[in-house]
């Protein structure tokens, strides 16, 4: 009996109600930096439900975060640049608040058009450059980090290669005009 499926509301999360998923594939053998069974707590990232060293902010040489996640809420997950290196980030939606009672962090918008009204919100979507990502000016573990974003509107010309900006600091500048909204997200 202790090979038999446990089957949890998120294993069966999308399945018709007369069918059970595929069986759950046998447990990966312990690999030789696997975790001791009774270490309690540490630095690791987790891997098919098995905990190895590793983890925390760190980038590849390519200017990549490295990250493992399994996404089990099925999110939307973006690349966002961050001083010059790709981060993952999800969108949770879109917040009216006060930023004057609300700590927030800034993010970058490349876009081609933006219509702002009188109390900052969009009149329309803004005419994004199409394979720019957006960028951050903090990530987790920074004083000004907050995981609500204020937009700024970076307006640059159609001859704009993409993802040249790539960092804040790239977008303060780069002579464009910026507009900064009254648009949060979380």
């Amino acid at each position: 009996m202790a090979n038999d499926p446990r089957w949890t509301v998120g294993s069966l999360f999308g399945q018709p109600q007369d069918m059970l998923p595929m069986p759950v594939p046998a447990v990966t053998p312990a690999r030789s930096d696997a975790v001791p069974e009774d270490a309690e707590e540490g630095q690791w990232v987790i891997r098919e439900g098995q905990p190895a060293p590793g983890g925390g902010q760190g980038f590849d040489a390519r200017g990549v975060e490295r990250l493992d996640y399994s996404n089990p809420f099925g999110l939307v997950i973006e690349r966002v640049w961050f001083d010059g290196k790709i981060v993952f980030a999800v969108e949770l939606g879109e917040l009216d608040l006060d930023p004057t009672r609300n700590k927030v962090a800034q993010e970058y918008q490349i876009v081609y058009a933006v219509e702002l009204d009188e109390r900052g919100k969009l009149v329309r979507e803004p005419e994004r450059v199409p394979g720019q990502f957006n960028i951050y000016d903090s990530i987790p573990g920074m004083e000004k980090y907050s995981p609500i974003w204020q937009f700024n509107y970076v307006v640059v010309p159609r001859d704009y290669r993409p993802n040249t900006l790539r960092s804040e600091a790239d977008c303060l500048r780069s002579g464009y005009p910026i507009y900064r909204s009254n648009v949060f997200e979380n």
